[in-house]
């Protein structure tokens, strides 16, 4: 269980999801919006919760996640998503630190610089001072700027490239021509060049520290002779920097690691490596510590993790008895060829370790591979919706049965069921006509498809663990 919320949305908030992913520092990551979640980095430590929460909200999320720990790294401005962090924490007795961006105020000084303390006192002032406005106060400020007297003419938005805050700012009725999309923060030539094309006389801002680029703007302002308006900051906090924080989340590693559960993953390799599994599957394995799999599946997955410890145990009775001897390995995968979910080994496994004292030690979690059967099926163009499954590989089936009630069969073969030994099969039992379309090798290098009928196909040699589609 992941005891850590990071509420983000920020510089600040991406730079420590990203010291998490970096020490292998389990996380929840709260951002406002898909943009938000957009820029964090793809990692098996963290889980992204990306919907606005209230505070009746937050604080059911603590209490279902188990929260323990809360970094409150919202922006400086968003005084309302603070005050609601901090009553939930205190509800949930979640510990909470908020996380504070460096003030840059005594930056902000000079002939050049208006201080206001809200946006509707930078408005008054505009309202009193001809001339236009460059907007970089986001765009949920933008409303603000349509109580000034000729705002349409005057006043230009610089926000970001998303659709959502585009068709905000429509909605608002600012034009095209008055619309700045771009992703921040701006260096101080594109804040100049800014200035001059659009003739701007005054650049309200918030003091949003380097992050936001906020130097670069009084910069940008005091060179071009224009005014800079800012709006100081809502609150004055107390809390810790970014620094700070981090040397916090790796002292807390060690307690988390060791009260939290371990992570055992079953993974479908599909059928030839990697190239075969999925995305999430791929990075999951990235990041264990050890991984278990059959000789040939561990061999196939190469150099992916050279530094991971690899066992070859695929059975619970070789797995479960080296689990006992080393609780200190948190994070374990078990490889299992195709699918986990089609005729796999990962289903015994799973009954295994959901049973005690393994469920109370780990969380298990599957990751299906890619299966032969869809493979196969796509290769041959066709679907594969109104196809019976079977397997013949170690089992027995009354084949001839299944041809009664279904046209399409799919069968995993091996030496005992062969390719051979089921054309013979077909021939003595009336199906001399079906259409077989064996795979061999599927998605290697070497890979064979060959179609036929059993009388064209039952002389010829094939790989003894091939797939077929049986067609009547």
């Amino acid at each position: 269980m992941c005891r850590i919320l990071i509420f983000g949305g920020t510089t600040e908030g991406r730079l420590l999801a990203e010291f998490c992913h970096e020490n292998q520092i389990e996380a929840w990551v709260s951002v406002a919006t898909g943009y938000g979640k957009m820029l964090l980095v793809e990692s098996p430590f963290l889980h992204i919760h990306d919907t606005p929460m209230d505070g009746k909200e937050m604080e059911a999320f603590i209490r279902e996640k188990g929260i323990t720990l809360v970094l409150d790294a919202t922006h400086p401005y968003a005084a309302e998503v603070s005050q609601n962090i901090l009553h939930a924490c205190t509800a949930t007795e979640a510990k909470r630190l908020r996380v504070l961006r460096e003030s840059l105020k005594d930056s902000g000084e000079g002939a050049h610089v208006v201080w206001v303390d809200t946006m509707e006192e930078a408005i008054r002032f505009l309202n009193k001072s001809p001339g236009n406005v460059l907007a970089t106060t986001g765009s949920k400020e933008l409303e603000s700027y349509t109580k000034l007297e000729c705002w349409e003419e005057r006043v230009y938005a610089r926000v970001l490239p998303s659709v959502s805050v585009l068709t905000a700012c429509e909605k608002m009725g600012f034009k095209g021509n008055r619309i700045i999309a771009m992703q921040g923060p701006f260096s101080l030539e594109l804040n100049q060049a800014m200035i001059r094309q659009y003739d701007i006389r005054f650049l309200v801002t918030k003091e949003a520290g380097h992050a936001g680029g906020f130097l670069e703007k009084l910069q940008a302002a005091a060179s071009c002779e224009i005014t800079a308006v800012v709006i100081g900051r809502p609150l004055n906090e107390e809390g810790t920097g970014l620094e700070e924080a981090k040397k916090i989340l790796i002292k807390r590693k060690p307690a988390e690691t060791s009260s939290c559960k371990g992570a055992i993953y079953l993974i479908g390799t599909g059928m030839g490596g990697p190239e075969q599994m999925t995305v999430k599957a791929l990075k999951t394995l990235q990041s264990c510590q050890v991984v278990f799999g059959a000789e040939r599946i561990l061999h196939d997955i190469g150099d992916l993790s050279p530094d991971v410890l690899k066992l070859p145990y695929y059975l619970s009775k070789d797995i479960l008895p080296w689990l006992n001897e080393h609780g200190d390995y948190k994070r374990m995968a078990v490889l299992f060829s195709g699918d986990a979910g089609f005729y796999s080994g990962a289903e015994k496994m799973a009954a295994a370790l959901l049973k005690e004292p393994y469920s109370e030690l780990y969380e298990t979690e599957i990751l299906p591979g890619v299966s032969s059967v869809s493979y196969l099926c796509a290769r041959l163009k066709t679907g594969w919706e109104n196809v019976r499954l079977i397997s013949l590989h170690g089992r027995d089936w009354d084949l001839v049965e299944e041809l009664k009630n279904n046209e399409r069969i799919f069968a995993l073969l091996d030496k005992r069921n062969s390719v051979n030994a089921l054309c013979s099969l077909l021939e003595e039992n009336g199906y001399e006509n079906a259409c077989l379309s064996v795979g061999e090798r599927l998605s290697y290098e070497d890979e064979r498809i060959t179609r036929g009928t059993p009388k064209t196909l039952k002389d010829q040699t094939f790989d003894i663990l091939s797939a077929v589609l049986i067609e009547r």
